[in-house]
């Protein structure tokens, strides 16, 4: 899902998502495994019960850490959940001239050629604004 099973734009951060939280998703959305995305930075947490959430990053952007690849997550299960995080090299500096070509803003141009967030940093809890540059 995008943000949470409740809402689309919700974000779900590491740092500041408690478990029980978490744990009541499943439970409310019958599921013993939950994949989301949004916040854009990869994380997962296995709860009680034999339940799991991930946060399966992002294609769209980096990762606030001064990388420029993006990266996805694989899910097996044989017989237990296995995550695997797999970044992706791609050619960042031919999307940033794609990116300027149509006009888009330089913040987000800045975001694929270094790495580093430049905007919606507000959003950020404490853990999660550290690992960044600004």
């Amino acid at each position: 899902c995008h943000g949470s099973p409740r809402k689309m734009n919700e974000f779900l951060w590491e740092s500041t998502t408690p478990a029980h939280f978490l744990e009541k998703l499943c439970r409310d959305h019958q599921a013993d495994i939950i994949c989301a995305t949004h916040t854009g930075i990869h994380w997962q947490v296995e709860l009680p019960g034999d339940q799991h959430f991930a946060n399966v990053g992002v294609i769209g952007r980096p990762e606030n850490d001064g990388q420029t690849h993006v990266g996805y997550m694989i899910l097996e299960v044989d017989p237990r959940p296995v995550f695997r995080y797999i970044p992706v090299e791609y050619d960042y500096r031919r999307l940033a001239r794609e990116m300027q070509e149509e006009k888009l803003p330089e913040e987000f141009v800045e975001t694929v050629l270094t790495g580093w967030w430049t905007t919606c940093l507000e959003i950020l809890p404490a853990k999660e604004r550290i690992r960044g540059k600004f």
